[in-house]
């Protein structure tokens, strides 16, 4: 099958390798879609070490086309995403329902070869038959929803109050749709002017570029969701939040942040991690994207084929586009 593989830091290459197969238990999946992620830039960087040649990619979509022993319920050819974190199932937090922080977990593109190719293998239980009539395009941005949803719901009850969103990016444009949906004051707080006034299409109450003059850290929230992962923003965070009010930490910086833990104190703030989505925020993520709720397809700026692989990941680099997805194969008409 074809593959596109990482060989160093910020260069890709093409790479045939044998056809997966599924063992007990798994399905194959023919692979269409694939969106490139903060996850794939910190290993496309070099900010995150990874066994070269490695298969990226994690937020994939495609069609079932062939079964292990033992799989029921999933059919060739039904349309599905993946969820890519595959706990070990036997572990504490696994039978909690929290594999999405079991300890012996393996992540596609992240631990494992991810999606960016012809083919994945992925366990039966972490496959996601797709809502009727869903796009296959549209289910490959269930996973980033996904995170999205984790993070409003780690919040807690926001209707009425005062959120703020740190970061512009598509984690940061799920976030508020899911935060307005359940009825929070959204603003989005981002250095960029284009991700602002998409912010205010996707209907966030008020926009602020941190960067512009005038400026003030004294804003008062009663949550403030952080979804850029940059050290910078951790201290803005505590700054922004009011007596008493909730941070709930999306990204994932590769710096140690700097934490004005005095401030937590006087001020009794709660920080909250939140990491990937469970079965349940996958469901959510799913739900709202084919009922119309969340846009997620809209926020789609670029599409390459596979074999722009290279130009795609640069591109994400520098920061252009919002999503960019790469198309594997043609979606089936």
């Amino acid at each position: 099958m074809r593959t596109v593989a990482l060989i160093s830091p910020r260069r890709l290459v093409p790479v045939d390798r044998a056809d997966p197969q599924p063992g007990p238990g798994e399905v194959r999946i023919a692979v269409h879609y694939v969106g490139i992620c903060g996850t794939d830039m910190d290993f496309y960087r070099g900010r995150r070490s990874v066994g070269y040649p490695f298969v990226l990619g994690h937020e994939c979509s495609g069609l079932i086309d062939r079964v292990g022993t033992g799989v029921t319920g999933l059919e060739i050819g039904t349309p599905v995403t993946v969820r890519p974190n595959f706990g070990c199932g036997e572990c504490e937090l696994c039978r909690e329902g929290r594999d999405n922080i079991c300890p012996n977990s393996r992540g596609l593109g992240v631990t494992i070869d991810g999606c960016l190719g012809e083919y994945v293998i992925a366990p039966a239980h972490y496959v996601w038959p797709l809502p009727p009539g869903m796009t296959l395009e549209a289910g490959s941005l269930i996973e980033p929803v996904a995170v999205a949803e984790r993070a409003v719901k780690r919040a807690g009850d926001i209707s009425g109050r005062r959120v703020a969103i740190l970061g512009g990016g598509p984690i940061g444009l799920f976030s508020l749709q899911v935060a307005s949906s359940l009825g929070g004051e959204v603003t989005v707080i981002d250095p960029i002017a284009d991700r602002l006034d998409r912010a205010k299409e996707l209907g966030a109450r008020d926009v602020i570029n941190p960067s512009e003059e005038g400026f003030s850290a004294n804003q008062g929230f009663d949550f403030v969701i952080e979804t850029a992962g940059v050290v910078e923003t951790v201290p803005l965070a505590i700054e922004i939040l009011r007596p008493g009010g909730r941070i709930v930490l999306t990204g994932i910086p590769m710096e140690t942040a700097p934490v004005e833990t005095r401030f937590v104190v006087w001020r009794e703030l709660e920080l909250v991690g939140s990491f990937t989505y469970t079965k349940e925020d996958f469901e959510r993520g799913s739900d709202d994207i084919a009922s119309g709720r969340i846009k997620a397809v809209e926020l789609v700026t670029q599409r390459f084929d596979i074999e722009d692989a290279q130009e795609a990941f640069d591109l994400v680099s520098k920061r252009g586009g919002l999503k960019v997805i790469i198309k594997i194969r043609k979606e089936p008409t």
